[in-house]
């Protein structure tokens, strides 16, 4: 049985480690609100994040809220390794001596680390998930929603509406990354980019299979792009996004396309990439981290769904253009099993999203 949440705890810690680029940028706007409300509610806050987004969010909260749990360290490490880095953070979590530890989204590591917090009430928002080790778990729902109020932003809202927040407006994460330095100016310059002219950043690749436009249609796209005259400049990191853009060059020389567009796959980090697309025209891409990135800095976006229901996932940045193909998903499909092959993705024909690019770049 739930026990009462605390009308007024005094040290809380947020325990959201997530790796997903997109979720932790989803549900800053949020995590930066209840932030504010803690400093006017007098609460003392540690908030828990992945440590690769270390550089990406230190200057988006108070000084000395954010604690890191090195997630990817702790995969590469060794058995003791691993145990010395966990309780390293865990004891930074226990040493602050929280009333309350909660978390607003549960995999493994973050249901672990609200549980082993030490702190005096512990609250869960997954009983379905992790039934155990909880002093009480709030019961959201999050895919069957009431209309209107479906979108993932929500479901994370419910957890600090019980905590008492106020609801803010429906925000990303605000982050204070700055303007491009001119070193890294002068690099992308050396590397082939051109700041004269209009860039459209392209993300061909994306955490699941059924989120990916397919290649071909992307190259189609990029050299669409290239012949009327603007700047693609492929983006990523990680295998997956290599080989996606390895295969676009791949096929623009196939296609008679002897200058392949620049492509910086692996080459800066998150907070430089930030401030590249502050510099950019407008963005393409699937459904991901970096679109989401783009669509939190106000870059104008095209952004292609497939099965993913973007009611809940979409973008929320205004400047974000949601584009599917003609063919709805049929009822029985789902997006780990299709029947037709994720047409409603490959449907997108290229023709039709530069066309949409276009008008976007004379409006």
């Amino acid at each position: 049985m739930n026990k009462p949440v605390p009308k007024n705890p005094q040290r809380v810690v947020l325990v959201n480690p997530t790796k997903y680029l997109g979720n932790l940028l989803l549900a800053g706007g949020l995590m930066q609100a209840y932030a504010r409300y803690c400093q006017v509610q007098g609460i003392q806050l540690k908030i828990v994040i992945d440590e690769g987004f270390q550089a990406l969010c230190e200057n988006s909260f108070p000084a000395d809220t954010l604690v890191f749990f090195p997630r990817k360290t702790i995969s590469q490490s060794g058995l003791f390794k691993k145990i010395s880095l966990y309780r390293a953070c865990l004891k930074e979590i226990r040493t602050f001596k929280p009333d309350m530890a909660f978390n607003i989204e549960e995999d493994s590591a973050t249901s672990h680390l609200t549980r082993l917090s030490g702190a005096s009430f512990k609250l869960g928002c997954s009983g379905a998930r992790h039934r155990s080790g909880y002093d009480a778990v709030i019961p959201v729902e999050f895919e069957n929603r009431e209309p209107g109020k479906r979108h993932r932003w929500y479901s994370y809202y419910d957890v600090f509406a019980a905590l008492g927040m106020p609801e803010p407006e429906k925000n990303y994460l605000d982050l204070n990354l700055g303007p491009l330095p001119d070193t890294l100016t002068a690099q992308l310059r050396e590397w082939g980019w051109n700041p004269q002219l209009k860039t459209i950043a392209i993300h061909a690749g994306a955490t699941k299979d059924y989120k990916r436009w397919p290649v071909k249609s992307m190259a189609v796209l990029v050299e669409k792009i290239m012949a009327a005259g603007l700047q693609p400049v492929l983006l990523g990191a990680g295998p997956v996004d290599e080989e996606a853009n390895q295969e676009i060059a791949r096929r623009l020389q196939k296609a008679g396309v002897n200058s392949p567009p620049l492509d910086l796959c692996n080459r800066l980090s998150l907070v430089a990439l930030g401030q590249f697309m502050n510099t950019c025209a407008l963005m393409v891409g699937n459904d991901s981290g970096p679109f989401h990135l783009g669509s939190a800095l106000g870059l104008p976006g095209l952004v292609l769904f497939g099965p993913t229901r973007d009611e809940i996932w979409g973008p929320i940045g205004q400047q974000s253009t949601i584009v599917r193909g003609d063919f709805a998903c049929d009822p029985a499909c789902n997006k780990g099993y299709c029947l037709h092959q994720h047409r409603c993705l490959k449907d997108i024909m290229p023709e039709g999203v530069m066309a949409i690019i276009q008008e976007k770049l004379s409006a």
